[in-house]
């Protein structure tokens, strides 16, 4: 169980580089207030986490000792990604959204888009776990939520905001995807 564990940690770790960064844009944003962020976040975090368990369940239920093939998915996003890093992009004034459940939504939406690539790690991984492990790591990962959130804040509000950085989202993650999705395919064809 400390060894599904820690792999949980370390895989939510370097998926949510992302939502890091975002959520640290969005607390950053005066328009926003902190407690908006907050609430989208959490929402779409979730809806994520509940969307790969019932991934992890439908594909275990009918792929069976093939689900490490799922792996090709973060994989393939990841070279895909590394293959066509998208050029430096400059970021426009944009009017603020007039009311709370707007702000709430954009964050909300936002979130969800970045979970596309997080479901594709998290479905292999969760497939095969059993209900025991999987109950503890969505435990793990909705504390790990929050601590994300706070982890978020307490940078924009510690640390000057110089913007999101582009080799994130052009290098480090693609190559996170590949380095996870190298690991399930070849950690199933090792085990199969």
């Amino acid at each position: 169980m400390e060894t599904v564990l820690l792999l949980a940690v370390w895989l939510f770790i370097l998926t949510h580089l992302d939502a890091l960064l975002v959520m640290g844009a969005f607390c950053a944003d005066n328009d926003y207030q902190i407690w908006e962020v907050f609430i989208g976040h959490y929402v779409s975090f979730s809806i994520g986490l509940v969307a790969a368990v019932i991934g992890a369940i439908v594909a275990a239920e009918f792929l069976r000792e093939w689900t490490f093939i799922l792996g090709v998915i973060p994989l393939g996003i990841g070279l895909w990604g590394l293959i066509r890093r998208p050029p430096e992009t400059s970021v426009e004034h944009i009017q603020a959204v007039p009311n709370t459940v707007g702000r709430i939504s954009v964050v909300t939406i936002t979130g969800i888009g970045l979970t596309g690539e997080n479901l594709a790690v998290f479905i292999p991984f969760f497939a095969d776990l059993s209900s025991r492990e999987l109950l503890a790591v969505v435990g793990v990962y909705l504390v790990g939520g929050l601590l994300l959130f706070l982890t978020a804040a307490l940078l924009v509000y510690r640390v000057a905001f110089d913007g999101i950085s582009d080799r994130v989202d052009r290098w480090l993650v693609p190559t996170v995807l590949v380095c996870v999705g190298g690991y399930v395919v070849v950690s199933g064809l090792y085990i199969t």
